[in-house]
Protein backbone atom coordinates (compact mmCIF):
# COMPACT_ATOMS: atom_id res chain seq x y z
CA UNK A 1 0.00 0.00 0.00
CA UNK A 2 11.11 -0.75 2.56
CA UNK A 3 14.60 -1.37 1.26
CA UNK A 4 14.74 -0.14 -1.90
CA UNK A 5 13.88 -2.82 -4.27
CA UNK A 6 12.08 -4.49 -1.34
CA UNK A 7 11.14 -0.87 -0.53
CA UNK A 8 8.99 0.15 -3.53
CA UNK A 9 7.58 -3.17 -2.55
CA UNK A 10 6.47 -2.21 0.45
CA UNK A 11 5.53 0.76 -1.29
CA UNK A 12 3.20 -0.41 -2.57
CA UNK A 13 1.85 -2.98 -0.33
CA UNK A 14 2.74 -1.68 2.81
CA UNK A 15 0.79 1.30 0.77
CA UNK A 16 -0.27 -1.63 1.67
CA UNK A 17 -1.81 -4.02 0.58
CA UNK A 18 -0.30 -3.66 -3.23
CA UNK A 19 2.27 -0.41 0.90
CA UNK A 20 -1.81 0.25 2.61
CA UNK A 21 -2.29 1.04 -0.48
CA UNK A 22 -1.61 3.10 -0.14
CA UNK A 23 1.12 1.30 1.80
CA UNK A 24 4.50 -3.93 -1.12
CA UNK A 25 2.15 -5.60 -3.11
CA UNK A 26 2.02 -8.93 -1.81
CA UNK A 27 5.35 -10.22 -2.05
CA UNK A 28 6.09 -9.69 -5.58
CA UNK A 29 8.58 -7.35 -6.41
CA UNK A 30 7.89 -3.99 -8.12
CA UNK A 31 9.94 -3.38 -11.50
CA UNK A 32 13.11 -1.02 -11.82
CA UNK A 33 11.80 0.17 -15.25
CA UNK A 34 9.65 3.42 -15.39
CA UNK A 35 6.29 3.08 -16.66
CA UNK A 36 3.83 5.03 -18.73
CA UNK A 37 1.94 7.42 -16.28
CA UNK A 38 -0.68 10.05 -17.55
CA UNK A 39 0.43 13.25 -17.69
CA UNK A 40 -3.01 14.65 -17.96
CA UNK A 41 -6.84 14.19 -18.23
CA UNK A 42 -6.53 13.74 -21.94
CA UNK A 43 -4.17 11.15 -21.91
CA UNK A 44 -6.70 9.02 -19.78
CA UNK A 45 -8.46 8.50 -23.47
CA UNK A 46 -6.33 5.68 -24.32
CA UNK A 47 -7.07 3.78 -21.38
CA UNK A 48 -9.60 0.46 -21.54
CA UNK A 49 -12.94 1.43 -21.29
CA UNK A 50 -14.69 -0.30 -18.57
CA UNK A 51 -17.56 -2.24 -20.49
CA UNK A 52 -15.96 -5.33 -18.42
CA UNK A 53 -17.05 -4.05 -14.90
CA UNK A 54 -20.12 -5.19 -14.41
CA UNK A 55 -21.29 -3.72 -11.08
CA UNK A 56 -24.68 -3.31 -9.92
CA UNK A 57 -25.38 0.00 -7.39
CA UNK A 58 -27.31 -0.42 -4.51
CA UNK A 59 -30.67 0.80 -4.98
CA UNK A 60 -29.48 3.92 -1.89
CA UNK A 61 -29.11 7.24 -1.96
CA UNK A 62 -26.21 7.76 -0.57
CA UNK A 63 -24.47 11.85 -0.83
CA UNK A 64 -21.07 12.26 -1.37
CA UNK A 65 -18.58 10.60 -3.76
CA UNK A 66 -16.08 7.75 -3.80
CA UNK A 67 -12.57 7.06 -4.45
CA UNK A 68 -11.29 3.49 -4.61
CA UNK A 69 -8.92 1.39 -6.46
CA UNK A 70 -9.67 -1.81 -8.13
CA UNK A 71 -6.25 -4.58 -8.68
CA UNK A 72 -5.96 -7.43 -10.64
CA UNK A 73 -6.33 -8.76 -14.25
CA UNK A 74 -6.95 -5.29 -16.34
CA UNK A 75 -6.29 -3.47 -13.89
CA UNK A 76 -2.95 -4.48 -12.72
CA UNK A 77 -1.97 -4.00 -8.92
CA UNK A 78 -3.77 -0.56 -8.74
CA UNK A 79 -6.06 1.51 -10.72
CA UNK A 80 -7.44 4.44 -9.15
CA UNK A 81 -11.39 5.08 -9.75
CA UNK A 82 -14.27 7.31 -8.53
CA UNK A 83 -17.93 7.16 -8.19
CA UNK A 84 -20.64 8.52 -6.63
CA UNK A 85 -21.17 7.19 -3.45
CA UNK A 86 -23.93 4.96 -4.89
CA UNK A 87 -21.37 3.51 -7.00
CA UNK A 88 -23.31 5.07 -9.96
CA UNK A 89 -21.21 7.23 -12.94
CA UNK A 90 -17.75 5.73 -12.56
CA UNK A 91 -14.69 7.10 -13.61
CA UNK A 92 -11.46 5.55 -14.42
CA UNK A 93 -8.78 8.01 -13.27
CA UNK A 94 -5.38 6.18 -13.99
CA UNK A 95 -3.89 3.51 -16.34
CA UNK A 96 -3.42 0.67 -14.39
CA UNK A 97 -0.19 0.13 -11.95
CA UNK A 98 0.28 4.33 -13.10
CA UNK A 99 -0.31 4.94 -9.29
CA UNK A 100 -1.56 3.73 -5.75
CA UNK A 101 -2.61 4.63 -2.53
CA UNK A 102 -4.65 7.06 -3.37
CA UNK A 103 -5.69 9.72 0.29
CA UNK A 104 -8.05 12.39 -0.89
CA UNK A 105 -6.95 16.24 0.17
CA UNK A 106 -9.52 18.11 2.90
CA UNK A 107 -10.29 20.49 -0.30
CA UNK A 108 -10.87 17.93 -2.63
CA UNK A 109 -9.46 18.72 -5.30
CA UNK A 110 -6.03 16.20 -5.18
CA UNK A 111 -5.05 12.73 -4.43
CA UNK A 112 -1.82 11.68 -2.21
CA UNK A 113 -0.46 9.21 -4.20
CA UNK A 114 2.81 6.56 -4.76
CA UNK A 115 4.30 6.20 -7.95
CA UNK A 116 6.75 3.32 -8.99
CA UNK A 117 8.53 5.77 -11.27
CA UNK A 118 11.39 6.66 -8.35
CA UNK A 119 14.86 7.80 -8.91
CA UNK A 120 17.59 5.45 -8.93
CA UNK A 121 19.42 6.65 -6.37
CA UNK A 122 18.23 8.76 -3.14
CA UNK A 123 15.20 8.64 -1.22
CA UNK A 124 11.64 7.76 -2.20
CA UNK A 125 8.52 9.54 -2.02
CA UNK A 126 5.16 10.10 -3.81
CA UNK A 127 3.11 12.94 -5.14
CA UNK A 128 -0.37 14.44 -5.95
CA UNK A 129 -2.13 14.19 -8.84
CA UNK A 130 -5.82 15.91 -9.34
CA UNK A 131 -9.19 14.68 -8.84
CA UNK A 132 -9.23 14.75 -12.38
CA UNK A 133 -6.07 12.20 -13.08
CA UNK A 134 -4.68 15.05 -13.86
CA UNK A 135 -0.52 16.11 -14.07
CA UNK A 136 1.23 14.34 -11.16
CA UNK A 137 3.65 16.59 -8.84
CA UNK A 138 6.18 15.38 -6.89
CA UNK A 139 6.69 16.26 -3.18
CA UNK A 140 9.69 17.80 -2.44
CA UNK A 141 12.19 16.13 -0.13
CA UNK A 142 14.83 18.69 1.91
CA UNK A 143 16.50 15.14 4.13
CA UNK A 144 18.99 13.73 1.61
CA UNK A 145 18.55 10.18 2.78
CA UNK A 146 15.23 10.12 4.67
CA UNK A 147 12.38 7.67 2.46
CA UNK A 148 9.40 9.43 2.86
CA UNK A 149 6.22 7.69 2.21
CA UNK A 150 3.03 9.42 2.10
CA UNK A 151 -0.13 8.59 3.98
CA UNK A 152 -2.29 10.84 4.93
CA UNK A 153 -3.46 14.64 5.21
CA UNK A 154 -3.91 16.75 7.90
CA UNK A 155 -7.13 18.13 8.35
CA UNK A 156 -6.30 21.31 7.03
CA UNK A 157 -4.87 20.05 4.32
CA UNK A 158 -1.15 21.99 4.95
CA UNK A 159 0.83 19.06 6.44
CA UNK A 160 1.39 15.09 5.23
CA UNK A 161 2.33 12.05 7.64
CA UNK A 162 4.67 9.90 6.14
CA UNK A 163 6.16 6.42 6.65
CA UNK A 164 9.50 6.74 7.20
CA UNK A 165 12.61 5.09 6.88
CA UNK A 166 16.76 5.56 5.56
CA UNK A 167 18.41 2.45 4.24
CA UNK A 168 21.66 3.51 5.56
CA UNK A 169 20.36 3.97 9.24
CA UNK A 170 17.76 1.88 10.61
CA UNK A 171 17.25 4.00 14.25
CA UNK A 172 15.44 6.59 11.77
CA UNK A 173 12.18 4.38 11.11
CA UNK A 174 9.33 5.96 12.04
CA UNK A 175 6.41 8.43 11.53
CA UNK A 176 7.17 11.75 10.03
CA UNK A 177 5.20 14.98 9.26
CA UNK A 178 6.55 17.59 6.94
CA UNK A 179 4.65 21.27 5.12
CA UNK A 180 2.77 19.76 2.33
CA UNK A 181 4.10 22.86 0.05
CA UNK A 182 7.62 22.83 0.45
CA UNK A 183 8.81 19.39 2.76
CA UNK A 184 10.03 21.87 5.51
CA UNK A 185 9.40 21.44 9.05
CA UNK A 186 10.50 17.74 9.07
CA UNK A 187 8.73 16.20 12.35
CA UNK A 188 9.66 12.59 13.69
CA UNK A 189 6.55 11.28 15.26
CA UNK A 190 7.83 7.77 16.49
CA UNK A 191 10.95 5.90 16.99
CA UNK A 192 11.57 2.56 15.67
CA UNK A 193 14.07 0.60 14.07
CA UNK A 194 14.22 -2.65 11.69
CA UNK A 195 10.38 -2.54 11.62
CA UNK A 196 7.85 0.10 9.71
CA UNK A 197 5.80 2.16 10.98
CA UNK A 198 2.70 3.56 8.60
CA UNK A 199 0.75 6.22 9.50
CA UNK A 200 -3.13 5.86 9.04
CA UNK A 201 -5.11 8.91 9.57
CA UNK A 202 -5.01 12.47 11.55
CA UNK A 203 -7.69 12.89 14.14
CA UNK A 204 -10.55 15.42 13.01
CA UNK A 205 -8.87 18.54 15.47
CA UNK A 206 -4.85 17.58 13.46
CA UNK A 207 -3.74 16.78 17.11
CA UNK A 208 -3.39 12.89 16.42
CA UNK A 209 -2.13 10.35 14.16
CA UNK A 210 -3.18 6.98 14.81
CA UNK A 211 -0.58 4.62 13.01
CA UNK A 212 0.59 1.06 12.86
CA UNK A 213 3.82 -0.87 14.10
CA UNK A 214 4.85 -3.71 12.03
CA UNK A 215 5.07 -6.60 13.59
CA UNK A 216 8.14 -7.87 11.24
CA UNK A 217 10.75 -6.25 9.02
CA UNK A 218 8.93 -4.66 5.74
CA UNK A 219 10.87 -7.18 3.76
CA UNK A 220 9.39 -9.90 5.25
CA UNK A 221 6.09 -11.53 4.13
CA UNK A 222 3.78 -11.17 6.99
CA UNK A 223 5.15 -7.85 8.16
CA UNK A 224 1.05 -6.83 8.38
CA UNK A 225 0.20 -9.64 10.31
CA UNK A 226 0.68 -9.47 14.27
CA UNK A 227 0.84 -5.35 14.14
CA UNK A 228 -0.18 -3.01 16.72
CA UNK A 229 -2.28 0.31 16.46
CA UNK A 230 -1.10 3.49 18.39
CA UNK A 231 -1.63 7.01 18.62
CA UNK A 232 1.00 9.81 18.94
CA UNK A 233 0.41 13.48 19.23
CA UNK A 234 0.76 15.68 16.06
CA UNK A 235 3.99 17.47 17.85
CA UNK A 236 5.53 13.75 18.62
CA UNK A 237 4.67 13.54 22.14
CA UNK A 238 2.71 10.66 24.35
CA UNK A 239 3.20 7.66 21.98
CA UNK A 240 0.99 4.83 23.19
CA UNK A 241 -0.32 1.44 21.99
CA UNK A 242 -3.95 0.90 21.60
CA UNK A 243 -5.23 -1.85 23.26
CA UNK A 244 -6.93 -4.47 21.53
CA UNK A 245 -6.67 -7.60 23.55
CA UNK A 246 -6.84 -10.52 21.37
CA UNK A 247 -7.98 -9.09 18.05
CA UNK A 248 -5.00 -8.85 15.61
CA UNK A 249 -5.63 -5.32 13.66
CA UNK A 250 -5.17 -4.48 9.94
CA UNK A 251 -2.79 -1.58 8.87
CA UNK A 252 -5.09 0.37 7.87
CA UNK A 253 -7.30 2.75 10.15
CA UNK A 254 -9.70 5.48 10.30
CA UNK A 255 -10.49 8.04 12.98
CA UNK A 256 -14.39 8.91 12.71
CA UNK A 257 -15.93 12.26 11.96
CA UNK A 258 -16.27 13.10 15.70
CA UNK A 259 -13.47 12.33 16.86
CA UNK A 260 -14.43 9.84 19.30
CA UNK A 261 -13.49 6.44 17.42
CA UNK A 262 -11.36 4.74 15.46
CA UNK A 263 -12.01 1.80 13.13
CA UNK A 264 -10.14 -1.15 11.71
CA UNK A 265 -10.78 -4.51 10.49
CA UNK A 266 -9.45 -7.77 11.54
CA UNK A 267 -5.49 -8.56 10.35
CA UNK A 268 -5.15 -10.46 6.62
CA UNK A 269 -4.77 -13.99 7.14
CA UNK A 270 -6.82 -14.57 10.23
CA UNK A 271 -8.86 -17.23 10.94
CA UNK A 272 -11.97 -14.78 10.70
CA UNK A 273 -12.65 -11.10 9.77
CA UNK A 274 -14.40 -8.59 11.40
CA UNK A 275 -14.82 -4.55 12.09
CA UNK A 276 -13.81 -2.87 15.27
CA UNK A 277 -14.41 0.53 16.32
CA UNK A 278 -12.27 1.55 19.88
CA UNK A 279 -11.28 4.69 21.65
CA UNK A 280 -8.56 6.36 20.90
CA UNK A 281 -7.33 5.81 24.74
CA UNK A 282 -7.79 2.07 24.18
CA UNK A 283 -11.26 1.51 25.95
CA UNK A 284 -14.45 0.45 24.63
CA UNK A 285 -13.06 -1.98 21.99
CA UNK A 286 -16.48 -3.24 19.96
CA UNK A 287 -16.96 -5.57 17.10
CA UNK A 288 -19.64 -3.42 15.00
CA UNK A 289 -19.75 -5.78 11.80
CA UNK A 290 -18.73 -9.42 11.24
CA UNK A 291 -20.33 -11.05 7.70
CA UNK A 292 -23.18 -14.03 8.83
CA UNK A 293 -21.40 -15.38 5.57
CA UNK A 294 -17.72 -15.58 6.29
CA UNK A 295 -16.02 -13.15 4.37
CA UNK A 296 -13.38 -11.04 5.56
CA UNK A 297 -14.27 -6.69 5.39
CA UNK A 298 -11.00 -4.91 4.19
CA UNK A 299 -10.40 -0.97 4.05
CA UNK A 300 -12.91 0.04 5.75
CA UNK A 301 -13.90 4.33 6.02
CA UNK A 302 -16.28 6.30 7.37
CA UNK A 303 -19.24 8.52 5.87
CA UNK A 304 -18.76 11.87 5.81
CA UNK A 305 -20.98 12.79 8.52
CA UNK A 306 -20.22 9.63 10.71
CA UNK A 307 -23.31 7.73 9.87
CA UNK A 308 -22.58 4.97 8.39
CA UNK A 309 -19.38 3.19 7.35
CA UNK A 310 -18.15 1.56 3.77
CA UNK A 311 -15.84 -1.72 2.93
CA UNK A 312 -15.01 -4.05 0.74
CA UNK A 313 -15.63 -7.81 1.62
CA UNK A 314 -13.40 -10.03 0.62
CA UNK A 315 -14.32 -14.40 0.48
CA UNK A 316 -11.11 -15.33 1.52
CA UNK A 317 -8.78 -13.92 4.34
CA UNK A 318 -5.86 -12.46 1.47
CA UNK A 319 -6.26 -9.32 -0.22
CA UNK A 320 -2.74 -9.24 -1.50
CA UNK A 321 -4.68 -12.34 -3.88
CA UNK A 322 -7.23 -9.65 -5.59
CA UNK A 323 -10.24 -11.95 -4.85
CA UNK A 324 -13.20 -10.91 -6.90
CA UNK A 325 -15.25 -8.78 -4.07
CA UNK A 326 -17.55 -5.90 -3.75
CA UNK A 327 -18.09 -2.74 -1.50
CA UNK A 328 -20.93 -2.42 0.73
CA UNK A 329 -22.03 0.29 3.64
CA UNK A 330 -23.72 -0.71 7.04
CA UNK A 331 -24.95 2.00 9.55
CA UNK A 332 -22.46 2.64 12.31
CA UNK A 333 -23.75 0.87 14.36
CA UNK A 334 -23.68 -2.44 11.95
CA UNK A 335 -27.00 -2.92 11.05
CA UNK A 336 -28.35 -2.52 7.04
CA UNK A 337 -25.60 -4.12 4.47
CA UNK A 338 -26.32 -3.18 1.48
CA UNK A 339 -23.81 -3.64 -1.49
CA UNK A 340 -22.76 -0.55 -3.17
CA UNK A 341 -20.34 -1.99 -6.10
CA UNK A 342 -19.96 -5.65 -6.95
CA UNK A 343 -18.58 -6.69 -10.06
CA UNK A 344 -15.97 -9.67 -10.94
CA UNK A 345 -12.99 -7.82 -9.68
CA UNK A 346 -11.00 -6.87 -6.70
CA UNK A 347 -11.49 -3.56 -5.22
CA UNK A 348 -10.42 -1.46 -1.82
CA UNK A 349 -8.78 1.53 -0.36
CA UNK A 350 -12.74 3.83 -0.61
CA UNK A 351 -12.33 7.53 0.46
CA UNK A 352 -15.63 8.50 1.22
CA UNK A 353 -16.08 12.74 0.54
CA UNK A 354 -19.15 14.94 0.45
Amino acid sequence: MNHLVIVRAIVVVLLVSSLIGCGVQPTAPISESPIETPNSATDLATVSPLASVTSSPAAVNLPGRIFFTRAGGQYGDETIFSANADGSQERQLTKPDAYCCQRVSPDGTRLLVMTEDQPTTGPITGGTIGVDGSPFVRLPLTDPTLNLVPQAWSPDGTRIAFEGWDDSDPSRNGVYTARYSDGSDVVRLSSVSRVHDIPSDYSPDGKWIVFFRAAAEADTEGWDIGGSLWVVDSDGNNARQIETGKVVPSWWARWSPDGSKILFATARAQASGALWTVNPDGSNLAKIFEDPEGRFPITPTWSPDGRQVMFALDPIADEFRHPANAIYIINADGTGLTQVLGGSDFKRRMEWKP
